[in-house]
């Protein structure tokens, strides 16, 4: 969804913050165009979304603030596999606020796939299968814990697909062949065309994105710099859906 209120009135009133966050959870994705905000006015517009938490250590390309990470491609600060961020821990970040600072001269999109889309496209007896079932998640040994397939969305209640190919390991209570199997066709089935929306950045541009709903994919067909702000959202673990939500 794309937003066009000014910043100012966004930090000022509240009349404008609720609906914000409400088309947050209900479109997965809002975009506020050419925004370009100082890095405390980016921090403090995260902060109408929900509360804040310092971003992964391995992303050590920190700005003044805590709050706020650089990515340079450059160094390294690329994420070309579909993915939600930090899987692997148990509270799961709600979400996160980019700001494009420096934008190459072609490409360098970002794509989201809609995981209650994805969910509800699989066909009665795979939601079935996954229903109860649970996934590892995994960034390296000792970094791992388990969440539901199918989770339940802490603020709307709708259900999300919930494995992706960056952190997500095996279906633990599923035999190893079964796993092996269905496990590569969700993450496959996520990415579907009908389920995406492919964002063009232009600098100065915000996107916020629920990290309970969607995965993403930033596409690396550059060459030139491109520079990122990224404010993360606290997170909370996630519960799996009920049974009442396999569609008949």
């Amino acid at each position: 969804a794309r937003v066009e209120v000014p910043l100012e009135s966004i930090h000022a009133d509240r009349e404008v913050q609720d609906p914000l966050r409400t088309a947050l959870h209900n479109h997965q994705v809002i975009e506020f165009s050419c925004l370009d905000p100082s890095p405390t006015q980016h921090v403090e517009l995260a902060r109408v979304f929900g509360d804040l938490q310092p971003d992964e250590s391995y992303n050590v390309s920190q700005h003044d603030s805590e709050w706020v990470t650089v990515l340079y491609s450059v160094e390294g600060s690329k994420a070309d596999q579909w993915h939600s961020d930090a899987t692997w821990r148990e509270e799961v970040p709600m979400g996160a606020s980019l700001c494009l600072r420096q934008c190459p001269g072609f490409g360098g999109d970002t794509v989201f796939a809609n995981t209650h889309a994805a969910w509800n496209g699989l066909s009665t007896g795979m939601q079935r299968l996954l229903a109860g079932r649970r996934a590892m998640h995994e960034i390296g040994p000792g970094s791992s814990t388990e969440h539901p397939v199918a989770i339940s969305h802490p603020v709307t209640g709708r259900t999300a697909l919930f494995v992706n190919r960056i952190f997500t390991r095996s279906i633990t209570n599923l035999p190893k062949d079964e796993s092996d199997a269905v496990l590569p066709f969700l993450m496959q089935h996520v990415s579907r065309p009908e389920y995406c929306y492919r964002h063009r950045w232009q600098e100065g541009d915000v996107v916020i994105w629920d990290n309970w709903s969607t995965q993403h994919y930033a596409v690396f067909d550059y060459e030139e710099r491109r520079v990122a702000h990224r404010v993360a959202f606290a997170g909370q673990p996630l519960e799996a859906a009920g049974s009442g939500d396999v569609d008949d």
